[in-house]
């Protein structure tokens, strides 16, 4: 039978089972140990940690860090300057990710509109369920034409279940302007060849 675990509050001491309409079996066990996920090193936290400076009182939810996901792109928000820091906090502060911010950046620099367009229609097309590695070529390729990345995107996904290479579907679908029957053709002679 589970052991009880007891809690207290105003009225006293209470058990978090008492209402538990279940008993949990014997060969239930809980794990002996549990390690850290690979790759966690603790310098790193550590470091992170002095390098935020938080009050420890009278603060705001909205001034709570939000902090990159990666050490890469929080190696790359070091690197900037501070001016382009203020532009990524500027657009982090709308809810965007510093990863997905500091990719846009590198793809549209400071602008601040042009960056949130480019997170705008990146986040709508994979939401349609693209591969965000394939929307992030689109939006290279066809950043003027919506028709023309969707038309891409679809192309590109759908030589990709067929069995081709990224490389070679994105070389064809630029050689033939997206034209699907050229693309093909080309892409079953290429693979004949090879």
């Amino acid at each position: 039978m589970a052991s009880k675990k007891l809690g207290t509050d105003f009225h006293g001491t209470f058990s978090y089972l008492d209402d538990v309409p279940f008993k949990i079996g014997d060969k239930f066990k809980t794990p002996a140990k549990v390690g850290l996920p690979i790759g966690f090193s603790l310098p790193d936290c550590v470091q992170v940690v002095k390098e935020v400076q938080v009050t420890p009182l009278n603060f705001s939810v909205s001034q709570v860090p939000n902090m990159p996901s990666c050490p890469q792109a929080y190696l790359e928000l070091q690197a900037l300057s501070p001016s382009e820091r203020r532009c990524v906090e500027t657009v982090v502060n709308m809810g965007y990710s510093y990863d997905c911010v500091l990719r846009a950046m590198k793809k549209k620099g400071e602008n601040i509109e042009q960056i949130l367009d480019y997170l705008f229609v990146h986040g709508q097309l994979c939401e349609k369920g693209f591969d965000p590695l394939l929307v992030e070529e689109a939006l290279e390729m066809h950043q003027c034409s919506e028709e023309k990345m969707l038309e891409f995107l679809q192309l590109m996904s759908k030589f990709k279940e067929m069995g081709f290479e990224l490389k070679d579907i994105k070389e064809v679908l630029l050689l033939h302007n997206n034209d699907q029957d050229n693309a093909l053709e080309d892409l079953m002679a290429r693979a004949a060849a090879s």
